[in-house]
């Protein structure tokens, strides 16, 4: 063949065919490869081609295979195919998102190599759209990452392009990558957008960084909703939605909340999924590599594995939340350490130095009662108790000095008598009533007020705060003393459960995304995925049945190919017990001896330090404190008062 200048080049073996072409390895230049179409492009892919190979520029050959040079079958002929960077060392982003590739492909990467991958794809995207340029068919199958987190876009020759004068259209595109105002229209003369992108753009970062998980594969608020992920994009079902509820459409057992990202990011993830980004409003290319740069700069590692790197937006660990539950998105590399038992770890000497912190005090709380208040007065023509008692009195004596003087009319004097008590008690009786009321929700207020304040300092600095920090230590030393006999359990069960776990890592090789399952299309294997069903081994009929849009029949395609691969399995007896299986148990229980030295370490760090935090907590929150008590003896006094 003949490049764009009529020089001589010599195709060496082919490394793959498609469905537009073939690609083979050129002789003597080993950093670039050629692309050979079937059938002859027509007029205008030929000068798109040779257009593309003439923009090309540095910061576009960094992140795409971009067309370097156009091929001919003759010199000067008709442009049959172009040379393009070989893409070595790198693989689909799929097997870098999905936890079931990663764990064989990238076994001892955690989440902020995802999250640098994520920033690379922005990075790519922002690349491609500052030369005016739209990727159109943006997927999965499109962008190869590499062992440094590199990400490189290919397919370049169907892009969308624009020289200044002429578009040259992308027409072709993947449905569950689709953005919803182009759902269910044919891409025939379409103009695509960077919006439309930043649709796709967004799509692979949450891919990334939720475990490979769709946005819009959930689960059905109601019946007849969620029958298609492209029904679900074009309805705007986002599954994990602030108002995911309302869309009817909620995300599935055992997700990532949308919380796992700062608030910034949860934001743009809104905005790119919903009705602000159909209506033009998607972040862009460059906001998503600015946010994302950011992100990376606040990073934090659990204490329990240096696998577990999360958002320090984030309290607790979201891996080991999801581990308790029974969901494993990292490996911990510690199986893969050199040796099986690691540094000898004496947790003895810590606890002893648990042991001997000393308690702190009670916290002093000031006493309500001893607190000198003045009461506010009754206000103007309000009837003290005191003073109807006087005059009630006053009343009694005067009626019982006129039945000693004039008997006849005793039966009177006591009728009046009654009259004279009942309106005595009766003055101002309303306006009590108000004044009492008043002043007995001002104290309730106070109440509260007073008893919130407490709690504050409480939880920050009370007693129980340290009991409670040292209880789990003593719980955690209790398990640390179990170790040795967890050990010996499960290095007995190794033979117990051989078969099983042969048969487990047979299946586990075996990918429901590479698999020839009729009916099962790349959107329904997406909402697979979504689910956490990758390989022949998560293939359950109970869990694939309660998808919707997997009924009977498609269920039955997945259990049958599941029971194929099952009958190919061989236990092998002498295979049973490895000695990998036997470290693997070992390094994990050495691990956990690790994770528990740390925690006490400290935990006997914090104990250490609480007499400290309690002295500032108390001198931060005895302002407030004091106040309120004063607000309440003075709201009692009050009360008293009347």
């Amino acid at each position: 063949m003949f490049n764009g200048a009529g020089q001589a080049i010599v195709l060496g073996k082919k490394l793959g065919t498609g469905g537009e072409g073939s690609v083979y390895e050129m002789v003597g230049v080993n950093h670039l490869v050629a692309k050979v179409y079937h059938e002859a492009p027509d007029q205008q892919k030929q000068a798109k081609l040779r257009l593309m190979s003439r923009s090309r520029s540095e910061q576009l050959l960094k992140y795409t295979a971009w067309p370097q040079d156009t091929l001919h079958s003759t010199k000067m002929g008709s442009v049959t195919g172009f040379v393009m960077a070989k893409v070595e060392g790198m693989t689909p982003v799929q097997t870098l998102y999905s936890p079931a590739h990663r764990k064989s492909e990238y076994p001892d990467r955690a989440w902020d190599f995802l999250l640098f991958a994520a920033r690379n794809t922005a990075s790519a995207f922002t690349a491609l759209h500052e030369h005016g340029h739209v990727l159109g068919d943006v997927n999965h199958g499109n962008a190869y990452v590499g062992s440094k987190a590199t990400i490189v876009l290919i397919d370049t020759d169907s892009y969308q392009i624009h020289d200044g004068n002429r578009l040259h259209l992308c027409e072709v595109g993947v449905s569950h990558y689709t953005p919803p105002e182009l759902q269910g229209i044919s891409f025939k003369g379409v103009t695509r957008t960077a919006n439309h992108d930043n649709f796709g753009l967004a799509l692979l970062i949450f891919h990334l960084l939720f475990g490979g998980r769709h946005p819009f594969a959930g689960v059905p608020q109601r019946d007849g909703i969620g029958e298609s992920l492209e029904d679900n994009i074009k309805q705007l079902r986002f599954a994990y939605s602030r108002s995911a509820s309302q869309r009817l459409l909620t995300s599935p057992p055992n997700s990532l909340p949308l919380s796992l990202v700062p608030p910034r990011l949860e934001n743009m993830f809104e905005a790119a999924f919903t009705e602000e980004g159909r209506a033009g409003r998607r972040p862009t290319a460059k906001q998503w590599l600015d946010e994302l740069d950011e992100m990376r700069k606040a990073m934090r590692v659990c204490g329990k594995t240096k696998m577990h790197v999360f958002s320090n937006h984030l309290r607790d660990c979201p891996w080991c939340a999801l581990e308790n539950k029974g969901v494993v998105y990292f490996i911990n590399a510690t199986v893969y350490a050199t040796g099986p038992t690691g540094t000898p770890v004496n947790i003895g000497q810590v606890w002893a130095a648990i042991c001997n912190v000393e308690a702190p005090v009670e916290l002093p709380l000031p006493q309500i009662s001893q607190i000198k208040v003045t009461a506010t007065p009754p206000p103007t023509g309000f009837v003290p108790d005191s003073a109807r008692w006087v005059m009630s009195i006053g009343l009694i004596a005067a009626v019982i000095f006129a039945m000693n003087a004039i008997p006849a009319i005793t039966l009177w004097l006591m009728v009046a008598g009654a009259g004279g008590l009942v309106g005595i008690w009766n003055i101002g009786s309303a306006a009590k009533r108000m004044e009492l009321s008043r002043r007995s929700s001002a104290r309730q207020t106070a109440q509260q007020h007073y008893k919130h304040a407490v709690e504050a300092l409480n939880r920050e600095a009370g007693v129980k705060a340290f009991s409670d920090k040292h209880d789990e230590l003593g719980r955690l030393k209790s398990e640390f003393d179990q170790l040795p006999a967890s050990e010996q359990r499960e290095l007995a069960s190794l033979q117990g459960n051989a078969e099983k776990r042969q048969k487990q890592k047979h299946l586990d090789k075996y990918f429901i995304d590479k698999a020839n399952l009729p009916g099962i299309g790349p959107a329904k294997r997406a909402a697979l995925q979504s689910f956490g069903i990758e390989t022949a081994g998560d293939v359950e009929w109970n869990r694939v049945r309660r998808i919707k849009g997997f009924g009977d029949v498609l269920t039955r395609t997945l259990v049958d190919w599941r029971k194929s691969h099952e009958r190919n399995f061989r236990f092998n007896p002498s295979q049973a017990v490895t000695p990998a299986d036997i470290n693997a148990v070992k390094q994990a229980i050495q691990a956990r001896k690790q994770q528990i030295d740390q925690q006490m370490r400290a935990g006997l760090q914090e104990l250490r330090q609480f007499a400290t935090k309690q002295q500032q907590a108390i001198h931060r929150h005895q302002p407030t404190i004091q106040a309120a008590a004063k607000r309440l003896a003075q709201a009692e006094a009050d009360c008293a008062a009347l």
